[in-house]
């Protein structure tokens, strides 16, 4: 999945981004024939974009350390509009995020996601 996100605002401890899912992406041909679902993985990444774009310059380079919680609430479609909001808090190197996505019918998504500096 390519960088999908557009940060529309970020601070030291939020940030919020849009994404539209694109439909012609080849994961609908098999999640679901008929019925085209975007999995729920797919959202767990725009948060993690979400998160890189709104840290880019800051020299911490975030790796997905752990899902602490992940809620689908509402299905997502091909060419779905999406906004991510995400506040961040410190504790120490690790980075704690809870993520909330939103979408045509409401909240789709509520993630609680750490991160840890990527290893190089």
């Amino acid at each position: 999945m390519a960088d999908q996100v557009e940060l529309v605002e970020a601070g030291p401890n939020s940030a919020v981004a849009t994404a539209t899912v694109d439909p012609g992406d080849p994961v609908f041909a098999g999640h679901f024939p008929g019925f085209a679902l975007l999995p729920g993985v797919y959202l767990v990444e725009l948060v993690g974009q979400t998160v890189r774009a709104a840290l880019r310059g800051a020299g911490y380079r975030p790796e997905l350390a752990a899902l602490d919680r992940c809620r689908f609430l509402s299905p997502v479609a091909p060419g779905d509009p999406l906004r991510i909001e995400v506040a961040m808090q410190w504790s120490g190197p690790e980075l704690r995020c809870t993520a909330t996505v939103h979408g045509e019918r409401g909240r789709t998504a509520e993630l609680r996601l750490r991160y840890r500096p990527e290893e190089k």
